[in-house]
This record gives structure tokens, C-alpha cells and sequence, in this order.
């Protein structure tokens, strides 16, 4: 179990221990020791073996025997027990944005409500508003921050849906008269949010696999339609799990990995060919053809392979009939690894870590980028402490022979409410790249966000815009600037702009990044990593990236660090 997991068990504390009115101190300390893990870097399974966990900052005597259930069970009673005095609907109300757990106890105790329909109606009958510190104000984003709980509700972010059904498939395989199963629905297309959890599975069974589903654990409300069942995990994520035989297992695989305006274009180039294609079959003048493969339907039409990311009905099926998709960019296509935090500010590991990790994964350069001094809550860097930080990379890079790999500088810059950059320009000049982002701010008006995030990349030392919109997907909907102009700022200046692979984010969207690289701009393709760990989301970079058509060549971290050094002194306007 990793110290984060460990974290998020004591910060679960902290709150219900807060929403029960208990001693505040206790709570308190739950929440430092929440805060301390989060950025520790010991090994806290070792420090338990060892007997070390109390020398840990931040754990003290009375929380160690709690970190060491954790640690031992996966589990904490105190938790558990908090759980159990909880009415489940506080749980609800507590994803409400801008509730913390007192304002939700002050709901619960003053006025008696435990759901979120209890709470939306006292909304709609002013009763919130009437609560001492509330108001008017507070009770419309109440109201508004229902409604967004409404939406998530049996949503996931990609990177849980890819969990979920990466567990689930091999529970399904394992199925005695299943012979093929795999995951299909928007989850295979690498869609940002899931509602569905499409599988389609190999078998002529289709009631021994119902059966076999009803006794996977966590599965519930399982029903069967012909040769479709449905089921939910966890009594809320929706799974679909299609069944076909041998002969028509490929024809459905394709069509429920498709959108429907996908699957009703690919159908024309077959029809000219003389085949008829439907949701689970591919015939010939009535007869059914077997399919082997995806790629054997492609070549019956007489079509490109289409990635299956693509696979939206937008021009995918045209630019395959004209032989014109591209080779999609793939993990093995980045050279360098980008908007990395360290120790220095919030990230769990040390830059020497970093640097052997990143070489380790085989990346030939790597971009630290700490945050800057208006994040002060990051434990940002102002110039002195950057300056130090150079120091340390320069010594650093002495243990590396440059032609494999390198550390280069880097600053994650805060872009001020007025567009201006968080460090003095002699700052950002002595560094090899600058991601420049906004962490504060965020209700500034749509236009006034527009405007400045474009005298950001007006700026002569920034290189990229990172995560550009704000937005945390299923919690978030970001400051809604005008992002064409934005991106037409930036192709004008010749700056990048950052595809932040944290699932949380996935910011620049798909859809968006295809404008940009029409106006000539390239993506870096970024993990935003605190930690080792970290580096595994640019899985999730790749697939949004191939979704939104980048090819090798528009992709920033793509280029070698020679390469890459040579396009940011052109956009200072250092080199030709």
C-alpha cells in the first residue's frame, strides 16, 4: 500500500471526524499526517517492518498504531466506525463543490438534512440561505453543485474505467465457455469519461455467462436480453457485456467499439464492395462472411486500417478510403519527459530520483519543473531558491553523459491575474523551458481568463501553456476561455501547448488539440508527475493524443533534447 492510499484513509478520517463535531485537535492531527504522507518520501511498508513508522514526520503516538492497521489490514476500524454513525446521504453531500465538513454538519444538525434531495429542496425553499454562514450566494452554488454531483453520479474518469474493466476482463475470460473477451464502448475509443462498461465475449453461452457474472463479487442487478447482459459493479457503474459466437464475435467487437455515426459510414465503402454490415454481422448476398480480424473488415472495403480512437464518424472513414491517416503517435515516440515536480515543491521524490527513473523508462532527457513562489501552498520556488535548484541539476547532470540523457531546468510559473509570469524575467532566462499555468484566479471572467492566458504565451520566456482550460474532469469544468483564441495566440507566437496526461485533467481536450495542430502548433504530451508513480499516466496522454490525430512530428517531447532546445531559443527569438 503506498503512502498516498494511506493519506487518503486519514484525510477520510479528518472529515467525518470534523462532520461528527469531534475534538478538532484529533481531527487536526489526522489531517497534518494526511498532508505529511502525501509528500513523504519513505517507504512507509519498510518503515513498518523496521518498527520506524512513529520517526515518520508528521506521525506521532497516537497516529502510528492507526497507520500500522492501515498498513497491516488495508483497513482502519476508526474509519469504519465513523462510516457506520454516517447517514450515507452526508457522504453524498460532501462531493458538493465548496462544502467542507463543518458547513455539512452545520446542514445536518441545524436543519436535518441527510441527502442530497433534502438539501436541494431546502435550496429551492431558502432555508439554506437563512443558515448562519450561508447567504444567497452560497445556496445558488449549492443548488449548482448538486447538479454537477447529479452528472458524475455512475460516471468515471478514464483512468478508473481502464482499472475497473483491465480487472474485470480477465474474470470474464476466465468464464469456462468464454474463448474471447475484450473491452469495447468509448472505454476502448479513450474516451475522458465512462458511463458505460462495454465488453463484448466470445461464447455460445450466452446463460452460463449471465450465471457466471451474477457470482463475480461486486456485481449486482444483473439481467439478461437475448444475448446482451447488463449489470452494475458496485451498485452504480453500468457494464454491458455483449455475447457472440465464433462466426460473428469480430463484426460486433467493431461495432460497439464505434460511435454510431462511425458505424453507419463505414458501412458505405463495404456496400460498395458488395457487403451489408450490421451490428453483428458482415454479409454477401445474405451469407454470412466470418471475420478474423478488424483489419480483414478494413481490407473488404477496400480501406485503411482506422485506429480505433479515431472511430468517431468525423472524417476517419473518408481520410481510410483515401488512404490519408497518418501514423498516430505512440509512447515509444517520446524522448523526453516533461512538467515533472520534485521535492523542491510538492513532489515526492528528489531530482536524482527523478533523473534515475526517468532514464530507467528509457526517456533521454527530463524537464523539472517545480512550481514558482505564488504557490505557496506547493512550497513554490522565487528566484533564489530556483537559482539553488540550477545548482543541484548542474551537479546532477555531471553523472550522465549528455548524448543519453540529461536533466534539463524548468519551472512550472504561475500566470498572475493579469497575465504577467510569477518570476522576474531574469529568472525564466536561465532556464532551458518554461511551463507557464494558472493555479489561482479561476472566476475571473471568461473573456479576462482569454486574455490572460494569451499575454502569457505573449511572453518572450514562456514555452508552453500548461493544462489550459483548468479543468478536473467529473469535479471541475475549468474558466472556459475562448481557446481558439488562445491557440491562435500561441501558433502566432510559436509557442506549445501542454496535453496534461493526468487523468484528472486530460487538458487540452482531444477535440481542441486537432485545431491546434491545424494552426501549426505543437503538444507536449506531459505527465504533471509528483511522484515516480506519476510518470505512469502518460499512457492516458498517448490515448487522447491518437484520438485528436497527432503524429510523431507534433508532439514537442517528441523531438530529441538537442531538438528540443533549439525550438525554445526560437521562441524567445534566440535562434533562426
Amino acid at each position: 500500500m503506498t503512502a498516498r492510499h494511506v493519506a487518503d484513509i486519514l484525510s477520510e478520517i479528518e472529515t467525518l471526524l470534523t462532520l461528527h463535531g469531534e475534538d478538532e485537535f484529533r481531527s487536526r492531527a489526522f489531517g497534518r499526517a494526511a498532508r505529511a504522507l502525501e509528500t513523504t518520501q519513505v517507504d512507509l511498508e519498510q518503515a513498518a517492518q523496521q518498527g520506524a513508522v512513529l520517526g515518520i514526520p508528521g506521525i506521532g503516538k497516537g497516529l502510528a498504531p492507526e497507520v500500522m492497521e492501515i498498513l497491516q489490514t488495508g483497513k482502519s476500524a476508526t474509519l469504519e466506525g465513523l462510516k457506520a454513525q454516517t447517514p450515507q446521504g452526508l457522504m453524498d453531500i460532501l462531493q458538493v463543490r465548496g462544502l467542507g465538513a463543518k458547513k455539512v454538519r452545520a446542514l445536518w444538525q441545524q436543519l436535518g438534512l441527510t441527502t442530497l434531495g433534502e438539501l436541494e429542496y431546502a435550496c429551492t425553499e431558502n432555508r439554506v440561505a437563512g443558515l448562519a454562514g450561508f447567504g444567497q450566494k452560497s445556496q445558488e452554488k449549492i443548488l449548482a453543485g448538486i447538479q454537477d454531483v447529479k452528472k458524475r453520479r455512475g460516471k468515471l474518469r478514464l483512468d478508473g474505467a481502464t482499472t475497473l474493466a483491465e480487472a474485470l476482463l480477465p474474470q470474464l475470460r476466465a468464464i469456462p465457455t468464454v474463448e474471447r473477451a475484450e473491452i469495447a464502448g468509448r472505454l476502448r475509443r479513450g474516451y475522458e469519461e465512462i458511463e458505460v462498461l462495454s465488453f463484448v465475449v466470445q461464447s455460445g453461452f450466452p446463460e452460463t455467462v449471465e450465471h457466471k457474472v451474477a457470482g463475480l463479487g461486486e456485481i449486482s442487478e444483473v439481467a439478461r436480453r437475448g444475448n446482451v447482459i447488463v449489470a452494475k459493479f458496485d451498485g452504480e457503474i453500468k457494464i454491458r457485456i455483449e455475447v457472440a459466437d465464433a462466426d460473428h464475435f469480430i463484426a460486433t467487437f467493431h461495432h460497439r467499439s464505434g460511435a454510431s455515426d462511425y458505424n453507419m459510414m463505414i458501412s458505405i465503402p463495404l456496400e460498395q464492395k458488395g457487403y451489408e454490415l450490421t451490428e453483428n454481422d458482415l454479409l454477401r448476398d445474405g451469407v454470412s462472411v466470418p471475420l478474423a480480424s478488424e483489419d480483414e473488415l478494413f481490407r473488404l472495403a477496400g480501406v485503411q486500417p482506422i485506429p480505433v480512437e479515431l472511430r468517431e464518424g468525423i472524417d476517419e472513414v473518408r481520410r481510410a478510403v483515401d488512404g490519408t491517416i497518418p501514423r498516430l503517435v505512440q509512447m515509444e515516440d517520446l524522448q523526453g519527459v516533461m512538467h515533472v515536480h520534485s521535492t523542491w515543491s510538492d513532489g515526492q521524490n528528489s531530482i536524482q530520483q527523478l533523473a534515475d527513473h526517468s532514464r530507467a523508462l528509457g526517456y533521454r532527457y527530463l524537464l523539472l519543473c517545480d512550481h514558482s513562489k505564488a504557490a505557496f501552498y506547493a512550497n513554490g520556488l522565487d528566484e533564489k531558491r530556483l537559482m539553488a535548484q540550477g545548482k543541484e541539476i548542474d551537479e546532477i547532470n555531471k553523472r550522465f553523459d549528455p548524448a543519453e540523457f540529461r536533466v534539463l531546468k524548468g519551472i512550472e510559473c504561475d500566470i498572475l491575474a493579469d497575465g504577467s509570469m510569477d518570476l522576474s524575467d531574469d529568472a525564466l532566462a536561465s532556464l532551458d523551458g518554461v511551463v507557464a499555468s494558472i493555479h489561482s484566479s479561476f472566476n475571473l471572467p471568461p473573456e479576462a481568463q482569454t486574455e490572460r492566458l494569451c499575454r502569457a504565451l505573449e511572453h518572450r520566456y514562456v514555452t508552453m501553456l500548461g493544462h489550459p482550460t483548468g479543468r478536473l474532469i467529473l469535479s471541475r469544468t475549468g474558466y472556459n476561455p475562448d481557446l481558439r483564441q488562445v491557440i491562435l495566440t500561441a501558433a502566432r507566437h510559436g509557442k506549445s501547448i501542454e496535453l496534461n496526461a493526468n487523468p484528472h485533467r486530460l487538458d487540452l481536450s482531444w477535440r481542441m488539440i486537432r485545431f491546434a495542430v491545424r494552426k501549426g502548433v505543437k503538444i507536449a504530451i506531459n505527465p504533471d508527475a509528483h511522484s515516480l508513480e506519476g510518470f505512469n499516466v502518460l499512457r492516458y496522454g498517448i490515448t487522447i493524443g491518437r484520438k485528436a490525430w497527432l503524429r510523431k512530428e507534433d508532439v514537442l517531447n517528441a523531438l530529441s533534447a538537442d531538438e528540443f532546445l533549439a525550438a525554445s531559443a526560437r521562441m524567445r527569438g534566440e535562434g533562426a
